[in-house]
């Protein structure tokens, strides 16, 4: 049990080493970008870095699998140099079983990530957004999506107008069930219109089988002085791509509020495809995680000691990679509606994890 233990503080001490690294070389990067993406609209280096580090957490998160990949091999190579594997393996420890507590670790890094980091994320993105619109003195984002259906805020000449709907189609063009409340610049409601449906075509709204309200006298019945109309329309700068990014990405959600919020998309017309295939995709990580250990320690603990260390972390760098890009294809597929959710999801680690330990025992205890 001791040996175990050895070897899960030596792969654990590689891990905070490649992410202490690979974190702060994101930081920095990412830094030295926000000022050279963002300097012509009066970023200062401060604004800069409060920028990076509310996106940094979102990349360090996409580099998860690479980082334990990076760490396995950074164990595997030190245990293969000092000669500390061959030694446990003559004292009659497999080559497996002696990777079964950090493969554990990895596999406890990966519902750490889903506990832990994919709030902070979540969390860390959206204030993100709000802090770029700040600093770059835009409207922030006025379209949110939950039990009560969908709602929109756009401008207009005299103040703003306030619009929810039941439902919208796929592509944002269309709502069902409208309502829309105007207000002045003294944020009064003077208007209230309902409506079937409502159609986004070119720079306005197309409103068919309406009824309108005027609130703007305050002394007066609204209901007597309303009036039934058959089309209205009503301008607007918003348009369908405006619509469908407004909503939040599924990096913004936090995981355990991820399932609610996908039944008020579904509730409201949206595809959820992209958020379902991220809910998957998060909860299969532990697999991955355990999938990118075994592929460091495949063509390190026996290569190495072959003296062909540089060719053999090329090869696992390369499994690695294509690991990661194989995921990220299958969840293309996934969001395009090509193949199943599932398969998407949790194909790619559990084939590379079983292929991974099967190279592994032919190579090692075969």
């Amino acid at each position: 049990m001791t040996l175990y233990w050895y070897f899960t503080k030596k792969f654990a001490s590689a891990f905070i080493r490649v992410f202490l690294i690979i974190g702060l070389l994101i930081f920095f990067v990412d830094t030295m970008e926000n000022i050279r993406a963002l300097s012509s609209s009066g970023i200062t280096f401060p604004k800069a870095l409060a920028l990076a580090s509310t996106r940094s957490p979102s990349f360090i998160r996409e580099a998860m699998p690479i980082i334990v990949m990076l760490a396995g091999l950074t164990f595997c190579v030190g245990l293969a140099r000092s000669n500390e594997f061959i030694v446990s393996r003559a004292a009659g420890v497999s080559a497996l079983k002696g990777l079964t507590f950090p493969m554990s670790t990895a596999f406890l890094i990966g519902l750490v990530s889903i506990l832990f980091l994919n709030p902070l994320v979540a969390t860390f993105s959206t204030h993100y957004d709000t802090l770029k619109d700040k600093y770059l003195g835009r409207e922030p984002k006025a379209i949110v999506v939950n039990d009560d259906g969908f709602w929109l805020r756009q401008k207009n000449e005299t103040g703003h107008i306030v619009i929810t709907a039941s439902q919208a189609n796929q592509n944002g063009t269309s709502l069902r069930d409208v309502t829309m409340i105007e207000f002045n610049e003294d944020k009064n409601v003077v208007k209230r219109i309902a409506a079937a449906t409502a159609t986004l075509s070119k720079d306005e709204w197309v409103l068919i089988r309406t009824k309108v309200w005027d609130l703007s006298n305050t002394t007066g019945n609204p209901e007597a002085s309303s009036r039934l109309e058959s089309v209205i329309r009503v301008p607007t700068t918003i348009t369908s791509d405006q619509i469908l990014e407004g909503y939040q990405k599924p990096e913004t959600v936090v995981i355990w509020d991820l399932p609610k919020f996908v039944r008020s998309m579904d509730a409201a017309g949206f595809s959820t495809l992209q958020h379902r295939v991220h809910l998957q995709m998060e909860l299969a990580r532990p697999i991955l995680f355990a999938a990118m250990l075994i592929i460091g320690a495949v063509f390190t603990l026996q290569n190495a000691r072959l003296g062909n260390l540089g060719v053999s972390v090329l090869m696992a760098l390369l499994c690695g990679f294509s690991l990661h890009f194989l995921q990220n294809l299958a969840r293309t597929l996934g969001e395009a509606g090509e193949i199943p959710i599932f398969f998407a999801a949790w194909a790619p680690p559990i084939a590379a994890f079983l292929a991974a330990i099967a190279l592994f025992l032919h190579l090692e205890d075969g």
